[in-house]
């Protein structure tokens, strides 16, 4: 569980970022199929309020992809805890970063979800969580840097033309839905 200093960090930090871009806020999100063309990762405006209209990712929907890879930087930033076999729990780490939505995504995923005091705690990244993710994004700031403030580890994508990157062996790769590598 995290603790209510780790808490109340982040949400003050959210809070400023909210305030300090609510004027372009007002221009609104960009959908999945809009700004950036279709499937990747994308917004405009404030960062705090990109990730609320994204698709779906799970074991069955963009299971191998860049999408994925984000989704999967979120929960080594916030030290998401996955069960194994043997109901031990074991820390997501960044080695755990393939871009493969598996077993160990999907459980570490409910952590996040039970975390967060989502509603729906069922593995599968959609609208409610992506939308609660995104409250602790800040930016874009120069060279479009997005940060994403973790319990754990603060982390950083890139928005360039509204679209969203994952660093990949030291390179900025698109966050497509339908693509890895």
């Amino acid at each position: 569980m995290h603790t209510s200093m780790a808490r109340h960090k982040r949400l003050l930090g959210s809070a400023v970022a909210v305030t300090a871009g609510a004027a372009i806020a007002l221009g609104g999100t960009a959908s999945l199929a809009q700004a950036s063309g279709p499937h990747v990762v994308d917004g405009k405006g404030a960062a705090h309020n990109d990730w609320g209209d994204e698709g779906t990712l799970s074991r069955h929907s963009h299971a191998n992809s860049n999408a994925t890879r984000l989704w999967q930087t979120v929960l080594y930033a916030d030290g998401a805890k996955w069960k194994d076999g043997n109901g031990n729990r074991h820390t997501f780490k960044k080695t755990d970063i393939d871009g493969n939505f598996g077993r160990k995504t999907e459980s570490a995923t409910k952590w996040w979800q039970h975390n967060e005091d989502l509603e729906d705690v069922d593995g599968i990244v959609g609208k409610e969580t992506f939308g609660v993710a995104d409250d602790f994004l800040d930016g874009p700031r120069g060279g479009g840097h997005v940060t994403y403030s973790g319990y754990k580890h603060d982390t950083g994508f890139k928005r360039l033309s509204g679209t969203y990157y994952v660093k990949i062996d030291g390179h900025w790769k698109k966050a497509a839905y339908n693509w890895r590598g």
